[in-house]
């Protein structure tokens, strides 16, 4: 890796960012003698393997390609219905400053994949997949099967979802198996959001692999950090006897998850709503005191800038004008939420350049925020009641771990990518020229002046 980036400084800083979240998690392990390597180090090596296939290896960064090509074209099918139920206010007319209604637009395609995810689970699907996927980082890692299986599961179904596939094991699980639990919730997203991150300008390629990558590298930075100490129950995948679906047929599916997924979309568009409005609230709070001392212009998201500054250049952006941006987007990502983190990466891409633009979409990739902290607290708590105070000591070490798991895919994808590519934002939007209506009103003018002047000379 050294010789791969002894031509690039921009890529040598991944490698220092690198030792440094090592030597952090090793210095802030529960029980450092304690820890098994064989985890760690099959996790870090996964990692990096899914990133050098993906990103480097260009059959398999082709085929990637493919496969994130499938998964727009698939989640494209969500428009039929959100055209046919909301009009305009899905796909509104092609005027220059006219975007879709969000809550209208692209956080409907939460509806149409919990639809979609409820149905494969009915015939078999999603459990068949998984259990392979968690038999190989067994194999590998060494992690126990509800670990193995939950790491899975939550590339697909989300922090929420997918501890409901080992709910019978959550009360017998050790500290550790519970940590790593809430450690990969903490790392990924959920294929229902996978769409409107997309909307807002993230590129599809980078999400898809950093959800891959976060998997075994979430559960390296768990066992890093809090190491096993004990015996575990569960052994081997094939022992784990997965719930079967509630429904008795597919037409039920579709209205279970549908019905569920509102839920999600409304909590999703009443943290938007109140978390931009706090953000708001504090922003002109801290301007209102910068001016009184003389420094009008501060923001909460400057601040953040400041301090996550040494954050965004670990991870790979060593321009000081973009690390500050970045670390803006980190703060905003970890005090607040990632959509709203998103929506800012969308709104800022065209101040970034395409590897800083790369970096911040692998580190704002996962659920790691105060806000994911309480939905976790509470879907494991309400699982497992007698579980609740200890999921409250760990709570804060997990979402540090599911940090710094995705600080390490921005750093392995900044050492394997030179020159990366600036993805364009298509989907979801309106294509070619737009109609700029202040443009239209000049050429009126323009037009019956030009009537006036010759109708005086007539």
């Amino acid at each position: 890796m050294i010789w791969d980036c002894r031509n690039s400084v921009h890529r040598l800083s991944g490698l220092f960012g690198l030792t440094f979240f090592f030597l952090l998690m090793c210095l802030c392990s529960y029980k450092p003698t304690k820890i098994k390597w064989r985890p760690v180090l099959w996790g870090f090596l996964l990692q990096f393997i899914f990133g050098i296939i993906v990103l480097r290896w260009e059959w398999g960064a082709s085929r990637f390609i493919e496969l994130s090509d499938m998964a727009m074209i698939m989640l494209d099918f969500t428009y039929n219905g959100t055209d046919f139920t909301y009009g305009f206010l899905s796909t509104p007319p092609n005027i220059c400053g006219m975007e879709a209604v969000v809550a209208f637009r692209f956080l409907q395609v939460i509806i149409y994949v919990g639809a979609l995810v409820s149905v494969l689970y009915f015939y078999g699907i999603i459990q068949a997949v998984l259990k392979r996927l968690a038999w190989l980082m067994q194999f590998t890692m060494g992690t126990t099967a509800t670990e193995s299986l939950n790491a899975c599961g939550c590339v697909l179904l989300g922090n929420a979802e997918s501890p409901m596939l080992i709910r019978p094991y959550i009360e017998k699980m050790t500290n550790s198996e519970l940590h790593a639990i809430m450690t990969t919730g903490f790392s990924c997203i959920a294929g229902s959001v996978f769409a409107v991150f997309i909307s807002f300008g993230a590129c599809p390629r980078y999400l898809l692999s950093a959800a891959v990558m976060g998997a075994p590298g979430s559960l390296a930075c768990s066992k890093l950090l809090y190491p096993e100490t004990e015996e575990s129950i569960t052994k081997g995948v094939d022992d784990l006897d997965l719930p079967p679906s509630k429904e008795r047929n597919a037409m039920e599916c579709v209205a279970s998850g549908s019905l569920e997924a509102v839920h999600l979309v409304t909590a999703v568009l009443a943290s938007l709503i109140s978390f931009v409005a706090i953000m708001a609230l504090l922003s002109g709070i801290i301007d209102y005191a910068g001016t009184l001392i003389g420094h009008p212009g501060w923001s909460l998201e400057m601040l953040f800038g400041y301090a996550f500054f040494p954050i965004a250049y670990l991870i790979g952006v060593t321009e000081f004008e973009q690390a500050l941006i970045v670390g803006r987007l980190l703060g905003v990502k970890i005090a607040v939420s990632d959509f709203i983190a998103y929506k800012r990466l969308g709104e800022v891409l065209h101040l970034l350049t395409p590897r800083s633009a790369m970096i911040a979409t692998y580190a704002l990739c996962s659920f790691s925020n105060f806000i994911a902290a309480g939905v976790q607290m509470s879907v494991l708590g309400g699982m497992s009641p007698q579980k609740k105070p200890l999921i409250s000591k760990l709570i804060m070490r997990a979402l540090m771990a599911g940090c710094i798991s995705c600080f390490v895919s921005a750093c392995i994808a900044g050492i394997l990518i030179e020159d990366p590519i600036l993805c364009q934002r298509t989907y979801g939007t309106n294509s070619g020229k737009c109609f700029d209506i202040n443009e239209h009103q000049r050429f009126m003018e323009e037009i019956i002046k030009q009537r006036n002047i010759t109708g005086n000379i007539i």
